[in-house]
């Protein structure tokens, strides 16, 4: 994909989280004050339009209507991994948070929290210029610092791009990996994953994946055909998915442990409440966290390998 294309793409996700900030405060499940920031003129528009309680309505129908699930999907995981973030900062000491394909949310910005962490965002250059150079450019800029590494995730390798430092035995990390993974290919993703597993035991990992069945047959899933035509329309396609009943096996084979697998039915009900039974849409969206494992330790009994057979 040409990041021009995967910039509307990020776009379209600041549009989302813009639309879910501007609900209510006593309805809103969380509030980013830097999305609209990252919009073109027409949708900031629309987000001022939001605020009037008829086109509030209308607006929130129509996408719906478009994408089945766009709007209260993204809007219950977004808050769901907010505070997956900050309660593993919290309660596993966590000390540097690496965010890969960070995009143009702002999360080291706007979520509040007493620890001093590094964040670090992973992301291809063409897109953290333009989110450095529009942070840059508002009235009050962020003061939260963040260390910016540029990399094209669907082309080149982490362990030559992102620099050993970061594995460094003071760190405590936590990876967050969000609306990526459907878009590498097999093979980018699996190296991904094996350089994950290289960091110490104890580093988490907050990651989304689609259900394997959508690229399959989307039309088993209610909205997955639209987007799949959106997807494309910015050159974008869903190359690599999970079947959720091997999310468990997959991370084992990377020395990972998996703590949860939440669906969207259930991060909307937690978030929506009863409201959630009459959500639909984006029921292939899915969020895990994992951690890895122990390193298996490897004896030396000091007796020459009988691999191959015993030689007699």
């Amino acid at each position: 994909m040409h990041p021009a294309d995967a910039s509307k793409m990020a776009v379209y996700k600041a549009f989302n989280r813009a639309i879910a900030s501007n609900s209510p405060i006593d309805k809103r499940l969380f509030h980013d004050p830097y999305a609209t920031a990252f919009l073109t003129p027409s949708l900031r528009l629309v987000i001022w339009l939001h605020r009037l309680p008829l086109f509030h309505r209308f607006a929130y129908w129509y996408i719906e209507k478009l994408y089945p699930g766009t709007l209260t999907s993204g809007a219950a995981r977004t808050r769901l991994i907010d505070e997956l973030t900050v309660n593993t900062i919290r309660d596993h000491a966590v000390n540097q948070v690496v965010i890969l394909g960070a995009e143009f949310d702002c999360r080291a910005h706007r979520l509040q929290r007493e620890e001093s962490v590094q964040f670090v965002e992973v992301d291809h250059p063409y897109i953290q210029k333009i989110k450095k150079d529009i942070l840059a450019a508002l009235p009050q800029l962020p003061v939260k610092p963040i260390d910016y590494i540029p990399m094209d995730l669907r082309l080149q390798l982490p362990d030559e791009v992102i620099p050993e430092l970061l594995l460094r035995p003071h760190y405590r990390t936590l990876f967050i990996w969000e609306s990526v993974t459907n878009s590498l290919t097999g093979t980018t993703g699996m190296r991904m994953f094996r350089y994950l597993q290289g960091f110490p035991a104890g580093t988490r990992l907050i990651f989304t994946y689609v259900d394997k069945g959508v690229l399959e047959n989307p039309g088993i899933f209610i909205g997955a055909t639209s987007m799949t035509r959106l997807l494309r329309k910015s050159n974008d396609f869903w190359s690599l998915g999970i079947s959720p009943a091997d999310i468990r096996s997959f991370l084992t084979s990377y020395n990972m442990e998996l703590l949860e697998d939440i669906g969207t039915d259930e991060y909307r009900r937690r978030f929506f409440g009863p409201r959630a039974d009459k959500m639909k849409g984006y029921e292939w969206y899915r969020v895990a966290v994992a951690v890895v494992k122990a390193k298996p330790e490897v004896y030396d009994t000091g007796y020459p390998s009988t691999a191959g057979g015993s030689g007699q």
